[in-house]
């Protein structure tokens, strides 16, 4: 996990940002304390063999060592609150998370982890407090802040400032992403706004 961890370091030192390079200290500052990611495994193997499938025709950096950290990383529903979201829209994605609260690695300034977005699916105009960046590994979408669309594919990268209206629609492969929450990274703000 430590090549992944090392693979996700050099993508935040490019972003160079002051969010970006808090994370890449805090990611170095629990590798430098001989800490092991432990994640439980996880029965959803499908869902496993659909995002292997997708960023096996991604040629992003990261990809090659995230189909090898596959079989260790733990897939799950939104990290959202459920009475901010419907079930609709939570069952569009699944999220792994990394960082921030009560995750492997602890952290109450940041948030980082990877979400699977199903092939052709409509996430929503939603906002929240935390700005967010999106690094895109493999897939496509149509990025929206409702006004203009930017269509997204491997190795581009959006960020999002705070209460920045934005959606994604997913087209035949879906799309996988690692993001980032910096600043009031609490989910309590979250909020679907179509």
């Amino acid at each position: 996990m430590n090549s992944l961890l090392k693979e996700i370091c050099g993508m935040l030192t490019e972003e160079n940002t002051y969010a970006s390079l808090g994370i890449k200290m805090e990611i170095e500052n629990f590798i430098l304390a001989q800490k092991t990611i432990d994640f439980e495994e996880n029965q959803n193997s499908d869902l496993k063999e659909e995002i292997v499938s997708l960023i096996e025709k991604s040629d992003h950096n990261l990809a090659e060592v995230l189909i090898q950290a596959q079989k260790r990383l733990k897939w799950r529903k939104t990290t959202i609150p459920a009475a901010l979201i419907s079930d609709e829209i939570s069952n569009l994605f699944y999220v792994c998370p990394i960082m921030g609260v009560d995750t492997v690695i602890p952290s109450r300034e940041f948030r980082l982890g990877f979400l699977f977005q199903k092939p052709n699916s409509y996430y929503p105009l939603h906002s929240h407090n935390a700005e967010e960046t999106y690094f895109i590994i493999g897939g496509e979408l149509d990025w929206s802040d409702g006004n203009k669309k930017r269509k997204l594919v491997a190795g581009d990268t959006v960020n999002h400032s705070s209460l920045l209206p934005h959606s994604f629609e997913t087209k035949s492969s879906g799309f996988l992403g690692l993001w980032h929450w910096s600043g009031d990274i609490s989910a309590e703000s979250y909020k679907i706004l179509e």
